[in-house]
């Protein structure tokens, strides 16, 4: 038997972890005889693992073979003759990025959208309900998930109401489900919207980039004020309500330095969040450059450095470390006070939090559904695989058409889609967590999705974090496990 090449190990409050992607479980703690056995998983056969570690006789054997298990449903270590782990598909979901207006009461600078007033018409929007039923129609998809954009889509409310009473309609008469969620820069909360969204099972994605002036600079509010005075207040609103936003988090060269304050101001509110290496915009600039939208240069103006290295890295890794530590001493603090109740410890950790497009929790050969899954959909019909391509790369007309034949049939970017995995990381542990990071970013550099992320490094150092940070919580659970066995054995 061989560990897996994908295996990530450590320690946590002294008990070891393994994480493999592409495990039932993903990750794991281990017991001191299953550490021991995968330490010595090194290709020969189990008979003669178990002789070295002195399990020779048969009783001795029995306990260590019943370990086995867990390493081979979880991929830790792979053996002839046991099958690799199975993991059941999941739901068929087909999601849309529906952009129902370019208007915005923010004029944040590295915005990829082009800004105007033109809002979706009525004709655009019957059009784009046609599509959703011919997808649900087509027998391909148990669920369709509406992403409501913008601009603002808040500034749209009315539309966005009736446009979900609609594609729920539509959706339900042939057997699909339809969920959605809005993605808003909390800046203007409609009356009505809080109890509607509860009411209706939207969830709601709020962008925050900084704390104060910070945040000011950042994501500048139209005609002057405070933006982090409206989004608070928005938070306010929305978590009154009952509904607890997630917040979605661009980090670039400007927000960087103040980011684990703004980790610390979301922790205390009790909102998880996605930090969002900004897209690297204006390509003849630095890699880290946030001072430009998508629009400000053409595709291949200049030849922008491969990957962010150097003293540039190095800065970016350190603050992410800072932040981590916060978000490991909350998770740690939260699990304590859970313990001290008697209560089972669960922050969400694992659920709650995301870093760009990594996805440690399950196997990927491509880091989102482009190409695939997912089509995003502009204010006058047009199609594109991706929201960020929406005013750069070409798009499709929308007359209707079944969404999945859209998605796997596009044209403007033949390449997106991935059909192997990425040949460039295929040697790399975090391959099946990482998959080369965002497809349009390299396919803006490259020319196709074959090649390492500009983030690759960062994603390197941030990976283990996460992973460490999951299996704290899992550590913390499986105290409280031991603690309420013990309470029912001594009952």
């Amino acid at each position: 038997m061989r560990r897996s090449r994908d295996l990530l190990r450590g320690v946590v409050e002294g008990t070891a972890y393994a994480h493999n992607p592409a495990g039932i479980d993903a990750l794991a703690l281990l017991s001191p005889r299953a550490a021991r056995l995968l330490d010595a998983a090194d290709g020969r056969p189990l008979r003669l693992v178990l002789a070295d570690l002195g399990a020779a006789a048969p009783g001795d054997a029995q306990g260590w073979l019943g370990e086995m298990p867990l390493l081979w449903r979880n991929g830790f270590v792979l053996s002839p003759g046991v099958a690799a782990p199975f993991l059941p598909p999941g739901e068929r979901v087909f999601n849309v990025w529906l952009h129902l207006t370019n208007a915005c009461n923010l004029a944040c600078p590295y915005c990829y959208i082009h800004k105007s007033k033109r809002h979706m018409s009525a004709h655009v929007v019957e059009r784009v309900l046609a599509s959703i039923e011919a997808t649900a129609q087509s027998g391909r998809v148990e669920r369709i998930h509406v992403r409501y954009a913008g601009g603002e889509p808040m500034l749209r409310f009315d539309a966005m109401r009736r446009f979900h009473d609609l594609a729920t309609q539509r959706c339900a008469a042939h057997g699909v489900r339809f969920s959605a969620a809005v993605l808003t820069n909390g800046a203007t909360v409609p009356e009505g919207a809080t109890q509607w969204l509860r009411d209706h099972g939207v969830s709601v994605s709020l962008s925050i980039d900084g704390i104060g002036a910070l945040q000011d600079a950042m994501r500048p509010a139209v005609g002057g004020g405070s933006s982090f005075a409206r989004v608070v207040a928005g938070l306010d609103s929305y978590q009154t309500a009952g509904i607890r936003p997630y917040a979605l988090v661009t980090v670039g060269d400007s927000n960087l330095d103040g980011l684990p304050a703004l980790t610390d101001f979301l922790l205390e509110r009790g909102l998880w969040f996605r930090y969002s290496l900004v897209r690297d915009l204006q390509w003849g600039a630095e890699l880290f450059d946030d001072r430009h939208g998508a629009t400000d240069a053409p595709i291949g103006a200049a030849s922008p450095p491969a990957l962010l290295e150097g003293p540039a890295l190095r800065r970016v890794q350190a603050v992410l470390g800072r932040c981590y530590d916060r978000i490991e001493a909350h998770v740690r603090a939260q699990g304590d006070q859970a313990l001290a109740a008697g209560r089972r410890p669960d922050v969400g950790f694992r659920k709650g939090h995301h870093f760009c497009d990594l996805q440690p929790w399950a196997p990927i050969r491509q880091a989102c559904g482009a190409g695939r899954s997912y089509v995003a959909i502009g204010e006058a019909g047009q199609g594109s695989p991706c929201q960020a391509a929406l005013h750069r790369e070409g798009t499709t007309a929308l007359h209707g058409d079944n969404l999945l034949d859209l998605a796997s049939g596009q044209t403007q970017l033949p390449h997106f889609r991935r059909h192997h995995p990425n040949p460039t990381c295929t040697r790399c542990p975090h391959r099946l967590s990482c998959a080369g990071g965002c497809p349009l970013l390299l396919h803006r550099r490259e020319g196709h999705v074959d090649g390492r992320s500009p983030y690759c490094e960062v994603f390197k150092a941030v990976l283990p974090r996460i992973v460490h940070v999951a299996a704290l919580e899992l550590a913390q659970q499986a105290r409280f496990a031991r603690a309420a066995a013990v309470a029912v054995c001594g009952g």
